[in-house]
C-alpha cells in the first residue's frame, strides 16, 4: 500500500514537473521585473495560463530522461569515454527543454510544437549562453552533491538568475518591450 502510495507520488511529480517548472520560471520573472504582485495569485494564473503546454513539454523530458539513466547504468562494463557523448546529448536536451521551452510557454502563446521548435532555436543559435546555463546547472549539480541542503537553495538561485539573463535576452532581440516597473495589471 505504502509502496502504491510512493509510486502515484512519485508520477503525480513528474507529470507536474513542467508546469511547475513554468509556474517558478513566472514567479522569478516578476521578481526580476519588479513587479509587485501577490505570490498566490501569480502563481495560480500562472498554472491556469500553461498547464497544458507546460505539462507537454515537461513529459517530452520523461523518455530522455530515461535514455539518460540507461546511459549510466552501462557506465561499468563500457567505461567513461564511451558513455559521456550519449549523457552529454541528453543533458543538452533536458537544458534546452527545461530552461528554453519552457519559460517560453510560460511568456509567449504558441502552440507547443512551435514552443518546442523555439525553445530549441534560441538554445542552439546562442551557443554562448546555452553554455553558460549549463555550467551554472554542473556546478549547482555539484554542490547539492557535496552538500545536500543546498536542494533548497541552489535551484531556486539558477531559476532567478536564468530568469534576469532571459528577459535582458528578450528585450534586447526586441521579443518584447521593457515593461516599467509600475505598470502592473
Amino acid at each position: 500500500m505504502v509502496i502504491n502510495l510512493l509510486w502515484l507520488a512519485s508520477l503525480a511529480l513528474v507529470v507536474t514537473a513542467g508546469a511547475g517548472t513554468a509556474v517558478a520560471y513566472e514567479l522569478c520573472r516578476r521578481y526580476v521585473l519588479g513587479k509587485d504582485a501577490g505570490l498566490w495569485t501569480v502563481a495560480t494564473k500562472a498554472w491556469r495560463q500553461s498547464w497544458r503546454q507546460a505539462t507537454l513539454i515537461g513529459l517530452l523530458a520523461v523518455p530522455v530522461a530515461a535514455v539518460g539513466i540507461l546511459t549510466v547504468s552501462y557506465l561499468p562494463t563500457l567505461g567513461p569515454a564511451e558513455v559521456l557523448v550519449p549523457l552529454l546529448v541528453v543533458g543538452l536536451f533536458l537544458v534546452l527543454l527545461f530552461f528554453w521551452c519552457l519559460p517560453l510557454s510560460a511568456r509567449f502563446t504558441n502552440p507547443v510544437w512551435r514552443q518546442v521548435r523555439n525553445g530549441f532555436t534560441l538554445g542552439l543559435t546562442t551557443p554562448s549562453l546555452t553554455f553558460l546555463l549549463g555550467i551554472a546547472v554542473a556546478l549547482g549539480g555539484v554542490a547539492v552533491w557535496n552538500f545536500m541542503p543546498a536542494v533548497f537553495v541552489v535551484p531556486g538561485l539558477i531559476l532567478l538568475w536564468w530568469c534576469y539573463l532571459l528577459e535582458r535576452f528578450f528585450v534586447a532581440r526586441e521579443y518584447v518591450r521593457p515593461e516599467p516597473a509600475e505598470a502592473e495589471s
